[in-house]
């Protein structure tokens, strides 16, 4: 990570002192991407937006303890993020996807459903099969344990350097590279052998699942998730991937990942946290 500019130093001795326009200013730059990971740890919104939120006032109230010297304000903010992801209480829908065998079966058990050619292209079909397509991607990463789940999201999602994501986990280089690769294996392995996306080889596809996805409620067609009310893709946000260990050739499970919705943090996250703990001036 990058070292302060000059102009974040300032904005951080003002919110030490109890500057709320500064708190505001500083939480503001690491909110986002903070959901973003949480929300892709956890993948249920509305304990993303609860862990978000108790992430934010950690690094509020824990202010005075930060050391510009031996970090910088992003790199420090975004460790205490996932120290605190990774030793959270486990979300909901992490209780209930316990590995890739059994989320296979539960992907089998849904019939595969043939939409017509002449309903494909309208545009609430168009918009639910991408809903079909980011929820069961992203319900695959719940199939990773926390340790490889949040690796992968950091250097394959995030675009962070193996660098950058060690540092911030608090790990060696070396170390998160291992697990990184376990996850990158296991993740791989899964879409090539059950992912019409990865493999064409494979029968299942977004448009045939749209229909028993809805039926089982992964999807509801009067709230999209993943679509409304998106600005952005991750890969518009992400430009570029800085990891430099790679396991496979090939890595096109990356685009698919990369292709889902980067999110607008719910302004309510920090509205209520700097109304309700920001210090007095």
């Amino acid at each position: 990570m990058k070292t302060n500019k000059p102009e974040e130093i300032e904005i951080i001795e003002r919110a030490r002192t109890g500057d709320r326009r500064a708190l505001e200013s500083l939480l503001s730059n690491v909110q986002t991407w903070i959901y973003n990971v949480v929300r892709r740890i956890l993948l249920n919104p509305q304990e993303a937006e609860d862990v978000t939120q108790e992430v934010l006032l950690k690094i509020a109230t824990n202010l005075a303890a930060y050391d510009p010297t031996r970090a910088s304000f992003k790199t420090w903010a975004y460790r205490i993020s996932i120290n605190h992801a990774l030793n959270g209480k486990r979300g909901r829908l992490e209780e209930i996807t316990t590995g890739f065998s059994d989320y296979a079966n539960e992907l089998e058990k849904m019939p595969n459903i043939e939409i017509p050619a002449n309903e494909l292209s309208r545009p609430e079909n168009l918009v639910l099969i991408e809903e079909a397509k980011a929820s069961c991607t992203l319900g695959m990463l719940l199939c990773l344990d926390r340790e490889q789940r949040i690796a992968l999201i950091l250097a394959d999602l995030m675009g962070l350097s193996d660098r950058e994501s060690s540092e911030i986990l608090g790990i060696s280089n070396e170390a998160f590279r291992k697990r990184l690769s376990r996850a990158r294996k296991d993740l791989y392995t899964f879409l090539d052998d059950k992912c019409g996306l990865m493999n064409e080889k494979n029968p299942c596809r977004c448009s045939k699942k749209m229909k028993s996805f809805q039926n089982n409620g992964w999807i509801d067609p009067t709230n999209p998730r993943f679509s409304m009310p998106l600005v952005r893709r991750l890969k518009e946000q992400v430009a570029e991937l800085h990891c430099e260990f790679e396991d496979f050739k090939r890595l096109e499970y990356q685009e698919i990942f990369r292709d889902h919705p980067y999110f607008e943090t719910p302004p309510k996250i920090l509205d209520e946290l700097i109304a309700k703990y920001s210090p007095a001036v």
